[in-house]
């Protein structure tokens, strides 16, 4: 695999002594990755980089500061979002924050995958429209290890911290949303969808679902935490349902702790005649009604 090391030239001799990278340096980041070969692990050094719309057409790496100092932002209203991987792209983002995406159809994502596979390391979404909205390869896959999502989303209730429209699996792993605006901070169409060690917190409150799953699918929800804000948007926490098509075909939710200060509600929303596996899951009611484990009406869920 190629690596190509970014050591800044001439006027940016001092940002490889240790001094911050700067937004001037952006067109030139745009050409290292627009010549890099397939493949390629390109290192970006700590700095605030203005991209917009900027087309990833061959499959790399993007490797930020180890010490978390390597921003890309948007100065100006995009198209579509920061980062935007063409069909086919495998792309893998370790170690960048993405931060202030904008458009004009409020949907300014930090990443909008258009690719094939996307994985995420160790990165941070901050107050863009969407955090990460992939629209792309049915057959393509997106995971998600490590990362920060915080105060995503316009505020309309279309826009969230994660959105796959499309795609065959989606993984979250170890990561952690707060304060989604009245979106949901997971929203998944995806054949698969695996949500594991995640914090999905509403913050100060007017996030929608922790998890909406509105195409069935074969779905995995285990060992997270979630915190439900008295004045959350919507009264259930997880939405199953086949409202987007799709079918229901297996459905876990286990090990799970739920910490519920809205007055009642309900953690489990199945509107399918599927019946849920669930086991071990702990619920903390700081409301003045108990949350429900699963909405009344449903299939009796299989205890495990």
């Amino acid at each position: 695999m190629t690596r190509i090391a970014l050591i800044l030239a001439a006027a940016t001799i001092a940002s490889a002594c240790g001094a911050p990278a700067s937004a001037s340096d952006s067109d030139w980041l745009k050409r290292q990755i627009a010549s890099a070969r397939s493949g390629a692990v390109i290192e970006i050094p700590a700095g605030d980089y203005d991209l917009t719309d900027f087309a990833i057409t061959r499959s790399v790496t993007l490797e930020g500061d180890a010490g978390g100092g390597t921003v890309f932002r948007s100065a100006a209203v995009t198209e579509k979002g920061i980062l935007v991987p063409l069909a086919g792209v495998n792309l893998t983002v370790r170690n960048i924050t993405f931060s202030g995406a904008k458009s004009w159809d409020r949907n300014g994502a930090g990443i909008r995958h258009e690719g094939r596979n996307l994985t995420v390391e160790n990165c941070k979404f901050i107050e863009n429209e969407e955090g990460i909205l992939s629209t792309g390869d049915p057959k393509g896959a997106v995971a998600i290890l490590k990362s920060d999502f915080v105060d995503n989303g316009f505020g309309d209730g279309q826009s969230h911290g994660v959105y796959l429209s499309s795609g065959a699996r989606l993984e979250v792993t170890g990561s952690h949303f707060i304060g989604t605006r009245i979106g949901h901070h997971i929203k998944s169409l995806a054949d698969v969808t695996i949500v594991r060690g995640t914090v999905m917190d509403d913050g100060y409150g007017r996030s929608s679902y922790a998890i909406d799953i509105s195409r069935g699918g074969d779905v995995t929800i285990e060992n997270n935490k979630f915190i439900q804000a008295a004045d959350g948007e919507n009264y259930s926490i997880v939405n199953y349902e086949l409202t987007r098509g799709g079918a229901a075909t297996r459905l876990v939710v286990s090990g799970n702790e739920i910490v519920n200060y809205f007055d009642g509600g309900v953690f489990l929303r199945n509107d399918t005649k599927l019946a849920p596996q669930l086991s071990e899951n702990r619920i903390e009611n700081k409301g003045k009604k108990p949350l429900l484990l699963t909405s009344p009406g449903s299939p009796r869920p299989v205890l495990q």
